[in-house]
């Protein structure tokens, strides 16, 4: 076996025909399902990485390997732990002026097959409100809203609809609606 550092994160490690003996690895069943290899592998990454002076602990650990004659390369690549962001807001709400944009703008996105289950409908104080339950919306969708003049509204509007506005549909309002359109 035979380690190499390429830059601040990355090693290079070259596994011979007897390293992948000693190892019992099998390149051609080497994958990400195979959890007997994956951890051989991780384990010799992480160890190689150390060898080198390459901190791992809390790192996330990329592995790429090919296939030669006479062995096996291994790029390690060490990265940061990536952090994953969730949106605070859970519901999109928009708010249309008149009975007229709010029916068109849900005739176009039935048409488009745009499917929201989670897409409620209210009427409040004479504006017409679309509440989704999720925190984005596709681009398409998104687009077709904003053609219509509906304004994007306060995640707390969403709750004060629940509360004191008049419910239209319970549940997929844009199939619901939109088929009669």
């Amino acid at each position: 076996m035979t380690i190499s550092r390429l830059s601040g994160n990355r090693v290079l490690i070259f596994l011979g025909t007897g390293d992948l003996r000693d190892y019992a690895l099998d390149f051609s069943r080497m994958n990400a399902s195979d959890s007997r290899s994956m951890s051989i592998l991780s384990h010799l990454s992480r160890a190689a990485c150390k060898d080198k002076g390459i901190p791992t602990a809390g790192k996330r650990l990329s592995v790429e390997a090919l296939s030669m004659n006479d062995g096996c390369y291994l790029l390690v690549t060490v990265g940061a732990k990536g952090k994953r962001y969730r949106s605070r807001c859970a519901t999109l709400c928009y708010r249309f002026q008149s009975a007229g944009t709010f029916l068109d703008c849900l005739s176009l996105l039935h048409r488009a097959g745009i499917a929201c289950a989670k897409a409620r409908a209210y009427e409040h104080h004479g504006a017409y409100y679309l509440v989704f339950g999720y925190p984005t919306l596709p681009r398409q969708a998104r687009v077709l809203l904003s053609e219509f003049d509906a304004k994007k509204c306060p995640a707390l509007t969403a709750s004060r609809l629940s509360e004191y506005a008049t419910l239209l549909c319970p549940q997929n309002a844009v199939s619901a609606i939109g088929q009669y359109l």
